[in-house]
């Protein structure tokens, strides 16, 4: 039975990432976090733009909530926004903003230059990694990797210390996959800003 819920809960609970991967596109959001409690279901967003997740006096959070018990049937669900201090831990939100620039335009050289710069400045960081792949020119995929630092690439320390974020692009040329991965240092701090009284 108990073996039954885990998988329940974990299909369940990419099911709530997915929908808010879709749902928030626009949004930077680092990760989504299910919390199953005894009377309730908790979803933690963390994000660096709570403002537009919540809304003008709290509407977008509510449909948001109205729509997650319903697409999902948890009637008792609650949403709550968790600020991240620190975007240049995110991997996801950074993958995201390299996306919208290649979106627009910009040389993938450029950007993957520019945040490598802002991350290793971080003394969190021992090492980073952004991976391109898809058609920068021409018909033929192809992929280009911008490595700084140390990265762990297996083991232990890979499970527990790599930070790894995704996000596509489509540019006219056709879409193009973006892979950050963040070697943090053991028991660095959490990019989550403690959550205010």
């Amino acid at each position: 039975m108990k073996a039954q819920n885990f998988i329940r809960n974990g299909i369940l609970e990419q099911e709530i990432y997915d929908y808010f991967v879709e749902r928030l596109k626009d949004v930077n959001f680092e990760d989504v976090e299910v919390q199953h409690l005894p009377t309730s279901t908790r979803i933690l967003i963390y994000t660096t733009q709570p403002g537009m997740i919540i809304g003008e006096a709290g509407q977008t959070i509510s449909r948001l909530t109205d729509e997650i018990r319903k697409k999902f049937g948890l009637a008792n669900a609650q949403i709550d926004i968790q600020r991240i201090a620190n975007d240049v831990l995110a991997p996801r939100i950074i993958a995201h903003n390299i996306a919208r620039g290649l979106e627009n335009r910009k040389n993938y050289r450029r950007l993957a230059d520019f945040h490598m710069r802002r991350i290793m400045r971080n003394d969190k960081v021992l090492g980073a990694e952004i991976v391109f792949q898809g058609k920068f020119s021409g018909a033929k995929t192809h992929k280009d990797k911008f490595l700084q630092g140390y990265m762990k690439k297996s083991g232990d320390m890979a499970e527990k210390y790599v930070k790894k974020g995704y996000a596509m692009a489509l540019p006219k040329m056709g879409s193009i996959g973006i892979k950050v991965n963040l070697f943090m240092k053991p028991k660095a701090e959490t990019a989550v800003a403690p959550k205010e009284e």
